[in-house]
């Protein structure tokens, strides 16, 4: 029986809908932040397989939609890069302030662009899976999916005429956001990141004879000369989150499950 807790956690804003896996004996934390946009619908039953399989490993897991997003509360409109990283720092120092575990991050795809100095420097280490610190790249893919169209939001604001304030959004592929946003994700970079020194996994999937193209290699370069441990794992599995059914990679995860006993190994060797 896995023990867990669904709540509205309280971030920065407004409640974060959260799925809290917690063992007998929690012996370390792992904070699963979600990818962007429609990449959080692709991978969220492939989060919630490692979350599952984290908290049989002893990992205390936690699952939770950004404000704005999800079941969450907020609209996309309504948010901004800002809120997204509070809330992963509020729920890291609280945990800080209870526990004396270590706490690990996964992140998947996109959502390593949330990054900042100050989540990095919370955590003990890092799973990146597939991931991609290009945020300007990000930003002009996830555009090619449909055109961006401009619009206006209308707003009241109080007072004795009741002006009409005008706020610039704009819609990508039927998500609603203000356009600052993506802005603010475009300048997201791994350049960005001064003090980056927590150990890392990078999954990187890929076939034995397929080659990385250079901006790939070049990341990978980049963060081993900013980090204590990066270590690459090829695998060659199923893309899920660009399968148009639910796949399930399960060499992946099978990697994935040695990464977490290693971690807890270390751990143990360290105290």
């Amino acid at each position: 029986m896995v023990s867990t807790q669904v709540e509205f956690y309280q971030g920065v804003k407004g409640a974060l809908f959260r799925l809290t896996r917690t063992p007998e004996h929690t012996l370390a934390h792992l904070l699963f932040i979600a990818p962007l946009f429609e990449q959080a619908n692709q991978t969220r039953h492939h989060i919630t397989r490692s979350a599952i399989s984290a908290y049989h490993q002893g990992f205390q897991s936690i699952v939770f939609d950004h404000y704005g997003t999800g079941d969450s509360a907020g609209e996309l409109d309504d948010t901004n890069l800002a809120i997204w990283q509070q809330d992963i720092v509020k729920q890291l120092i609280e945990l800080k302030n209870h526990s004396e575990k270590p706490i690990y991050l996964s992140l998947p795809l996109s959502a390593v662009l949330l990054l900042s100095d100050e989540i990095i420097k919370q955590v003990d280490g890092l799973m990146l899976l597939q991931p991609d610190f290009n945020g300007k790249r990000f930003v002009q893919q996830f555009k090619r999916l449909a055109l961006a169209a401009q619009l206006t939001k209308k707003s009241k604001v109080k007072g004795s005429d009741m002006i009409e304030k005008q706020v610039k959004s704009v819609e990508v592929a039927g998500y609603l956001m203000q356009s600052s946003l993506l802005d603010e994700l475009a300048e997201q970079s791994l350049n960005k990141l001064v003090d980056f020194t927590s150990n890392c996994y990078w999954f990187e999937w890929k076939n034995a004879s397929e080659e990385l193209n250079p901006g790939r290699i070049k990341q990978q370069e980049l963060l081993a000369n900013k980090n204590n441990k990066l270590v690459i794992q090829a695998t060659d599995d199923v893309k899920f989150w660009q399968a148009t059914e639910l796949q399930i990679a399960q060499s992946f995860l099978a990697q994935e499950q040695l990464v977490f006993t290693q971690l807890l190994s270390s751990n143990k060797e360290l105290n």
